[in-house]
């Protein structure tokens, strides 16, 4: 006659050990996972600046070689293209986005997917759909590509946080002049304005097309890219290499008084 042994049940010690060890594993693989998420929208950010970079090619090309204007307010204009639009939503159309609009015809395009709060921007119809997370840079703003020798090392986009110590920020264009990419003075890891939220880098479009992320080391220790060369050549009332900031704590990153190694002809 066979006998049939009873079947020997887990103890508490072998489950702890099998909870323990699928504890670690989950440690260990989560922020592997986080990691490849961040990577894919960092990815897709990117393709976001590419698409961009293409459109600001093909209006260039457009508009006898310039780059688009930034309008001032008020006459006479502090900016470089003398440009001025007094009416509010006449100047929203003529943003920098809706100036690229008609080569880019989607709104999408406009908004990073790791971006928490973009900016609610008017699109060409006046109608908050733009969910912005991009600025331009005002040192290359209205310029010809003739008065630029090096495009390859000119960013004319880049991200910005959606907020910061001080409140949301709603940033349009991004001024090196006024301490945008010194670091934040509150979290120092952070940039001050530009949005270096990917993994310590910001994505970022260049005068030539392409799109590049950049650490803030990049941008902080060449005069081309952070665009300090573009404001000593091509200063206006509002932007020079010796103007004084207007944010505390956050210098001109420009002025060789403060940052020698930004020197110039």
């Amino acid at each position: 006659m066979t006998r049939f042994r009873p079947r020997a049940a887990f103890t508490l010690i072998e489950l702890l050990v099998v909870i323990a060890i699928i504890a670690i594993l989950a440690a260990i693989l989560f922020p592997v996972f986080a990691q490849a998420r961040e990577k894919a929208r960092a990815v897709s950010c990117l393709s976001n600046m590419k698409q961009i970079g293409t459109a600001e090619q093909m209006y260039v090309q457009d508009y006898d070689e310039k780059s688009f204007y930034r309008a001032s307010a008020t006459a006479p204009s502090p900016w470089r293209s003398g440009a001025v639009i007094t009416d509010a939503n006449q100047r929203a159309q003529a943003s920098w986005w809706n100036l690229l609009m008609p080569y880019i015809k989607n709104g999408q395009v406009f908004t990073c997917p790791s971006d928490a709060g973009p900016t609610l921007s008017k699109d060409l119809n006046l109608a908050l759909t733009i969910k912005r997370s991009y600025m331009a840079l005002a040192t290359a703003e209205s310029l010809a590509l003739a008065q630029v020798d090096y495009p390859t090392d000119t960013m004319v986009i880049t991200e910005k946080w959606d907020k910061d110590y001080s409140g949301v920020r709603t940033d349009s264009w991004i001024e090196p002049f006024n301490g945008d990419f010194s670091p934040d003075s509150h979290v120092p890891e952070r940039m001050w304005t530009a949005g270096n939220r990917h993994q310590g880098r910001v994505s970022a479009t260049f005068l030539d097309g392409h799109a590049k992320a950049l650490s803030p080391g990049q941008i902080l220790t060449s005069k081309y890219i952070s665009g300090c060369y573009l404001v000593y050549a091509y200063p206006s009332t509002n932007m020079g290499i010796t103007n004084p900031s207007t944010a505390p704590g956050q210098p001109n990153i420009c002025d060789p008084a403060s940052f020698p190694h930004f020197s110039y002809p």
